[in-house]
């Protein structure tokens, strides 16, 4: 008799495994969602250009003084 009475309570705490997965693929599609977002927002465009524009001029400093040092 106790062990009837601890099957249906140990099934009850299990989670269903679809409900777990839905949940998954609705926060990768609100994350891919806001993602986007940043991607083609302004700001992240005008950052992007900073970055490229600072990684030359460091990559360019970096060669003068590689050619120094030869």
């Amino acid at each position: 008799m106790e062990e009837e009475k601890k099957q249906p309570a140990e099934t009850e705490n299990i989670p269903e495994k679809k409900t777990d997965g839905d949940w998954i693929d609705r926060a990768e599609a609100k994350i891919d969602e806001a993602a986007e977002k940043i991607h083609q927002s302004e700001t992240y465009r005008k950052a992007d250009e900073k970055l490229e524009d600072v990684t030359k001029k460091l990559f360019r400093k970096a060669g003068r003084l590689w050619g120094k040092l030869k």
